[in-house]
């Protein structure tokens, strides 16, 4: 056998194990972003049935403020349209902007309702603030918050990290907002390294 023939030969037995190593990277890579994916969705369910209630709560102190006649009602007039938004299929980032929006109209009327102390009286009012309401959501809004966030921070590696990017960019996967509920993300080293631990590879 001639050594130019040879030389085809392993050229292209190269060339296929090059194909296929490349092939099988790339597979095990989208995989992968696929499984971040659902993570990240998985997470945020936790969220958005503890939102279920948050927005009953916050359309429903707003309907006190109105039955009060007082002025600042119409600074709430998005709680509906917020609301209403929640229960329709809609792209994840969109949701995340949601949540924001209605926790900061939940801080709004906690501010009305000390300011006029007088709305606290009222039943509806007592029902939906009482018995450990507020601090249930509270707590597994925090919980639920934070673990959502840990597993947006590794997707979001992966989608910035070459040479994962490149599959991100032709299979459309991009960045997801983080859940901030009206704070900053603020975590301390050791929270971080715990996070990589726990979603790490």
């Amino acid at each position: 056998m001639e050594i130019g023939t040879i030389l085809w030969i392993s050229g292209g037995v190269l060339g296929a194990i090059g194909i296929y190593a490349l092939a099988k990277g790339w597979i095990k890579i989208y995989n992968k972003f696929i499984y971040w994916k659902h993570k990240v969705e998985g997470k945020f369910a936790n969220i958005d049935i503890i939102m279920q209630k948050r927005s009953d709560m916050v359309n429903a102190l707003a309907q006190v403020i109105k039955k009060y006649s007082i002025h600042e009602w119409k600074t709430f007039k998005d709680v509906t349209e917020a609301r209403s938004r929640w229960t329709k299929d809609s792209d994840l980032n969109e949701k995340v902007t949601d949540v924001n929006k209605i926790e900061n109209n939940f801080f709004k009327l906690q501010a009305v309702f000390e300011k006029y102390p007088e709305l606290k009286a009222n039943n509806l009012y007592k029902k939906i603030m009482g018995h450990g309401n507020i601090s249930e959501v509270e707590s597994k809004l925090k919980k639920y918050r934070l673990e959502y966030n840990r597993a947006v921070r590794m997707y979001n590696q992966r989608v910035e990290t070459f040479p994962r990017n490149i599959v991100a960019l032709v299979h459309s996967f991009k960045k997801t907002k983080y859940l901030t509920l009206g704070n900053e993300i603020n975590q301390g080293p050791q929270e971080k390294y715990q996070a990589k631990k726990i979603f790490e590879d």
